[in-house]
């Protein structure tokens, strides 16, 4: 793992190999929880993954996705890490396990209605 982000940093915050040799590129955002991560920046990331030549895309966010950023990474095999999903990856949660949940949305009901009574 490398960590190249910053300004001039071609869409990627960190670069690196998986265990099994696969090249990989992930973007970071930090942002308020009531904003949510639009679809360029998703699709910046994409542009990332070929300019690098990455086997694996991740964006990994502090808060939500759009919708349609939400599809786009679907779409383009792009793991869209939400802040739900970081908080399972950061506690041991494997990369795969979050893969098979990518796209699935964000949160039931009830989760959603606790995120409004917390941030508004």
């Amino acid at each position: 793992m490398r960590r190249v982000g910053g300004s001039h940093d071609n869409g990627a915050d960190v670069r690196g190999h998986l265990p099994d040799g696969r090249s990989m590129v992930i973007q970071c955002k930090r942002y308020a929880p009531k904003r949510k991560i639009p679809s360029r920046e998703v699709r910046d990331l994409l542009g990332a993954k070929v300019h690098f030549r990455a086997d694996v895309a991740i964006f990994v966010a502090t808060t939500y996705f759009s919708g349609p950023a939400e599809k786009f990474a679907t779409e383009n095999g792009i793991l869209a890490v939400h802040r739900d999903h970081f908080g399972l990856w950061n506690n041991g949660a494997s990369l795969p396990s979050l893969g098979a949940v990518n796209g699935l949305g964000q949160g039931d009901r009830r989760h959603r209605e606790r995120w409004r009574e917390t941030y508004g």
